[in-house]
């Protein structure tokens, strides 16, 4: 399988992989579970695939064709989401990481798009990309046969059999598919509404992945095909990032026109900057048991987050000379505030970075409350059973 532009994973979410460089301001990864499936495709094609399509060659030069074809899948699979993500930087929504893994690649998008104008480009980047490499392998193979280069001709001809493959899954109409990214940016431009376009492609994805259970399920029990097994881990990949989808929809709309003061806890509990780790220690968090506090000075102006994991970064025979404002400030916590009248919808997008689960409110510099990921997810929920 080959998809995806999902917005960026919340908490923890962030995968694990080898780095392989930096090209457009974006980051590219290798999962490592990628290893395991290219040296799967590299034997299949060079013992069974290509000796059948091109009879008479040495295993050495099957094991090139193989190695070749894979290399250059992957690379296909690459391009593909360098085509969703360029075009996504193009609308301004920024694409910090493209992970290639067994099933296919992730490009992962910092937000959703603003406008369904913006959806349907981004969904048609990386399709676009795929059917130019087709043309590219296409005659590549056919000036390969003129030549008589059976070798060449043999991979190439699979390369743009198995990227058409992949053109024609990929636009199948259902979310997160690239096909059900365009259906869902017609049907949002035509109603205007988001949460219905999402709950119409999504209901298909959902749809398209118990389909391929079902079909997995055939493999394995009537056919005894151990295929049946990739059909499974697609299908229950699809079936998460289509629920997944609906939820940021409902989140989206939910949040649309709410601000952040009408969400805050306010007047929250506050180290003065001037006190000592010990008393902080002592006082508040084994007193209140907050996992941070605000920190601010004699005006009320606000200095930082204190937070457990920074009290870790101090010696504790140190606490009683360490003031929790000279903490941090070293810290750079200072950063995690948000304006009183922004919106809710951007505090989530902060929120949801990994270890940030709580932002400092203020107005004109002074701390006016605290709000939290659990306070915009009570919202959510809220509105969610209330509907």
């Amino acid at each position: 399988m080959n998809d995806s532009l999902i917005p960026k994973p919340p908490i923890a979410r962030r995968r694990r992989g080898v780095f392989i460089g930096r090209y457009f301001g974006i980051e590219f990864f290798l999962d490592y579970s990628w290893f395991l499936i290219a040296s799967i495709v590299t034997f299949t094609l060079s013992t069974d695939a290509f000796p059948h399509a091109n009879p008479g060659q040495t295993s050495a030069i099957y094991f090139a064709m193989g190695l070749s074809a894979a290399a250059l899948f992957f690379l296909s699979i690459l391009l593909h989401e360098l085509g969703h993500s360029l075009v996504s930087q193009r609308c301004g929504i920024p694409v910090p990481r493209i992970t290639l893994l067994f099933i296919g690649g992730i490009a992962e998008i910092a937000r959703e798009p603003d406008d369904a104008r913006s959806e349907l480009k981004i969904a048609l980047g990386g399709p676009l990309v795929s059917v130019l490499l087709i043309g590219i392998y296409s005659a590549i193979a056919w000036a390969a046969a003129r030549l008589d280069w059976g070798a060449t001709e043999t991979v190439c001809w699979w390369l743009a059999a198995t990227n058409l493959t992949l053109v024609v899954f990929n636009m199948i109409p259902g979310y997160p598919l690239d096909g059900g990214r365009v259906l869902r940016a017609i049907l949002w431009a035509r109603s205007g509404k988001l949460r219905q376009a999402t709950f119409i492609t999504t209901r298909i994805g959902i749809g398209f992945s118990w389909l391929l259970i079902a079909l997995g399920m055939w493999l394995l029990l009537a056919m005894r095909n151990w295929n049946g097994l990739v059909f499974f881990v697609i299908a229950i990949f699809l079936k998460n990032a289509a629920e997944s989808g609906y939820a940021n929809a409902i989140q989206r709309e939910v949040l649309a026109g709410v601000k952040v003061r009408d969400i805050m806890s306010p007047n929250p509990i506050s180290l003065p900057a001037s006190l000592p780790l010990n008393i902080a220690v002592d006082d508040f968090f084994l007193a209140h048991h907050h996992v941070s506090y605000p920190v601010c000075g004699d005006e009320g102006d606000f200095r930082g987050l204190l937070r457990l994991e920074l009290l870790r970064t101090v010696p504790r025979e140190k606490w009683p000379y360490t003031s929790v404002g000279d903490l941090v400030s070293e810290s750079g916590s200072a950063k995690l505030q948000i304006g009183v009248d922004e919106s809710a919808a951007r505090a989530m997008r902060t929120l949801l970075a990994p270890a940030q689960g709580r932002l400092a409110v203020v107005e004109n510099g002074r701390l006016v409350g605290i709000v939290t990921r659990h306070d915009i997810l009570h919202v959510i929920e809220i509105h969610t059973q209330l509907e």
